[in-house]
């Protein structure tokens, strides 16, 4: 009985009775892995409970319930003739169809499971162990009973439940250990199969790169790959990490290819050495180096157009003006080349450019100039240098950007009906004398596409006193107008003078950046009014708007955003966020009920209302209208039940810049509550002809409450884009940190 199997089952039965098992009361269900036996069969084998089946890779057999543990014993069942075996598609497990055929036995059924195949000589009739789950009896032993009120409690126990509780938590660590252990081998394991795989992996990597398309690609494609491989906001830098020297590191080839494309090689940004005032010998070595370097790498180009830029942090010393010049000569010969030169030098350093003629730099489209030195004299103006001549009136100039923060400077007699791009800052004299002077030379930019101004952040004796103009400047093709300065400085350069007077019809994008905080008694005009004028005149499709440090007029503002219903993105900022006033309260009588909060206003203007109240605002403006046809324009009052939203803003119903899509906002002290009435309203049920909202950015200066985070959050959770900070109020600081003082680790 070499392949016998040993099962647990009721006393053996005498020899005729299990051959006549074998004859008659053997049946079998092989599409669903069962093998059952009648009930009058006088063999029973003992069947365990329907969760401790035994699977076995060769035959099925059944077993009578499972009688007392006293009547167990060991038997040995000789292997049972060959059995069709499962099909490939039958299931081993506890398939739908198992507890189907287990559902069409009595409870009095011999039921055991296999997969039905057997061997030559007997039945392998190994069980099948299922992996245990945590939480069975198995994996964690039965805890003393009597702790189970105990737990989580401060319960002290005594000598001899610390002795059984020790007995039990050893027998937790050792099933532990088992676990660790087998944990170890699995991870072991799976470690040789990850490494197995990586080996496998690597070598079907190599093979494939040989079939790489990239390989079998002309030059000159990748060529044309190279170039956009640049950088394409800024010139190239003398890196590996960056094109187009990484280009050559990647293999012979590539190098060979880069570095017979000349436009690869056609920019570059130049950063010069360090200069060493303690050994000259070594700045003199480092700076002979850097200009081999450069040599190099501008030879490369060919004869394309070159884009350059420099950029000098250190002083103006005669001994760092003559070291910067052995850089700057190696431009002069290709200065028929020049195409744009971007420069962050003081303007004495430009000595090796003197002599350049407008004929000299055929070629140059945009030069960018920042003088950084430190002004010695605010009043002194100075004279623009003979070394930067080659800058007046070039042929093909459209792009001409100076900063200026080393006094005031004269501007050369430049080509303005060709500028596409202007863009003039001064920190303390402006580049014209006066303002009449600066709008009749933005009157010539018949062509001018973006343009920044500026203006000083002080008052000096050499800026004229305030003087409103009247000089229509009308830029039909400005789409980007930027305007920053001290609107509280009374001087000729105030930003008002500009903005009311220039008329931009495609005007796409406008900034304006003051000044925090209104001096008492100021008499300067306040700019919104202005940008109100400029609008107004323009009838621009706006798309943004930014606006920052400005005094905040309600309905000024509000007139400004009626004006551009095109407008996408709404930023508006107040640096001085921590600045902050406590509102009057209850005690304060009349102050409170004069207290109006500008950003509260601005965002109930901003809210679509409901549409029961849009509905009540269309049919007050019907009956509006009809009354004015029966007595002649004579006005209604508003409809009572509407005092929660301002209809008087509504316009027909029209809502307040119906494609707003960003909204970026200094709240300051504004109601967190009506800032989730706004973004509600512009997110969730939007009327049509309303865009919604994508992203809201605010910041407040208070402590956030609770009833608005949960609504942001839920907002949030719907796929809105928001982001809201809190400042804490000055006025509520909080205390300073009991270690305050204190040094070092404790």
């Amino acid at each position: 009985m070499s392949h016998a199997n040993t099962l647990c089952a009721t006393p053996s039965p005498p020899e005729e009775d299990h051959a006549t098992h074998k004859a008659t009361g053997l049946k079998s269900d092989m599409s669903g892995g069962l093998m059952t036996t009648s009930t009058t069969m006088n063999t029973k084998i003992q069947a365990e409970y329907f969760d401790d089946f035994f699977m076995t890779n060769d035959v099925a057999t059944t077993a009578s319930p499972r009688p007392s543990d006293a009547s167990y014993e060991t038997v040995s069942v000789e292997s049972e003739p060959p059995l069709t075996p499962l099909e490939p598609t039958q299931s081993l497990g506890y398939s739908e169809h198992t507890f189907t055929s287990l559902a069409n036995y009595s409870d009095e059924s011999y039921i055991h499971y296999f997969d039905g195949r057997s061997t030559a000589k007997g039945v392998s009739a190994t069980p099948f162990e299922p992996t245990p789950c945590l939480g069975q009896s198995e994996d964690i032993p039965s805890p003393p009973a009597k702790f189970s009120d105990r737990l989580y409690t401060n319960y002290i126990p005594s000598a001899t439940e610390v002795s059984e509780i020790k007995q039990y938590v050893s027998t937790i660590n050792d099933k532990l250990a088992d676990y660790d252990n087998r944990i170890a081998e699995l991870q072991a394991a799976l470690r040789e199969i990850n490494s197995k795989r990586d080996k496998l992996q690597d070598v079907g990597a190599t093979h494939q790169a040989l079939i790489s398309p990239f390989r079998r690609l002309p030059p000159e494609i990748l060529q044309v790959i190279f170039v956009w491989c640049l950088p394409q906001t800024r010139n190239a830098v003398m890196h590996a990490s960056e094109a187009p020297v990484l280009l050559g590191r990647v293999c012979s080839e590539w190098r060979r290819i880069s570095l017979a494309t000349p436009e690869v090689w056609a920019s570059l940004h130049i950063v010069p050495p360090n200069v060493n005032f303690s050994n000259p010998t070594s700045s003199t070595a480092r700076f002979q180096r850097k200009r081999e370097l450069i040599e190099m790498w501008l030879a490369r180009s060919g004869v394309c157009p070159l884009s350059v830029s420099l950029v000098w942090f250190a002083g103006d010393s005669d001994d760092e003006v003559k070291l910067c010049g052995t850089l700057l000569e190696v431009l002069v010969p290709l200065c028929g080349r020049w195409k744009s030169l971007d420069f962050q030098a003081p303007l004495k350093m430009f000595k090796p450019f003197k002599g350049l003629q407008v004929q000299d730099v055929p070629l140059l489209e945009g030069i960018s100039l920042m003088d950084n030195r430190t002004p010695l004299d605010a009043d002194v103006v100075d004279k623009w240098p003979e070394s930067l001549n080659f800058a007046e009136s070039a042929s093909n100039l459209r792009n001409f950007t100076l900063t200026y923060f080393s006094g005031g400077i004269r501007l050369p007699s430049i080509p303005w009906s060709q500028l596409t791009v202007l863009y003039l800052e001064s920190n303390i004299a402006f580049f014209f004398n006066d303002s009449r002077e600066m709008l009749f030379n933005l009157s010539q930019c018949s062509n001018l596409q973006s343009c920044t101004l500026k203006f000083p952040l002080s008052h000096t004796a050499s800026l004229p006193s305030f003087e409103k103009l009247d000089m229509p400047v009308v830029l039909s093709q400005l789409q980007v107008l930027c305007v920053d300065g001290d609107q509280h400085l009374h001087n000729t350069f105030h930003m008002s003078n500009t903005l009311t007077n220039i008329c931009a019809p495609k005007l796409r994008r406008l900034e304006i950046l003051g000044r925090s905080g209104r001096p008492e008694n100021s008499t300067a005009p306040e700019p919104l009014a202005a940008i109100r004028s400029l609008l107004q005149k323009s009838k621009c499709p706006l798309e943004k708007l930014n606006v920052e440090s400005m005094t905040m007029l309600p309905n000024e503002f509000v007139a400004c955003l009626r004006l551009v219903p095109s407008l996408l993105e709404l930023v508006v900022h107040n640096w001085s966020v921590r600045v902050f006033t406590p509102p009057p309260t209850a005690e304060d009588g009349a102050a409170m009920e004069n207290h109006v909060v500008p950003e509260d206003q601005i965002l109930k203007a901003l809210t679509i209302p409901p549409k029961d109240v849009r509905l009540t605002a269309q049919i007050r403006d019907q009956t509006k209208e009809e009354a004015k046809a029966e007595t002649g324009n004579a006005g209604l009052k508003d409809s009572e039940g509407t005092e929660t939203y301002d209809l008087h803003l509504l316009d027909d119903n029209a809502p307040l810049c119906p494609n707003l899509q960003r909204f970026d906002f200094t709240l300051c002290e504004a109601s967190q509550t009506l800032l989730c009435d706004f973004v509600t309203s512009r997110w969730s049920d939007v009327p049509d002809g309303v865009a919604r909202l994508k992203s809201v950015k605010c910041n407040f200066t208070a402590f956030e409450e609770d009833t608005v985070k949960t609504r942001m959050q839920q907002l949030k959770a719907e796929g809105l884009d928001a982001f809201v900070t809190y400042q804490v109020p000055i006025s509520d600081d909080l205390n300073p940190s009991p270690w305050t003082g204190l040094e070092g680790p404790s």
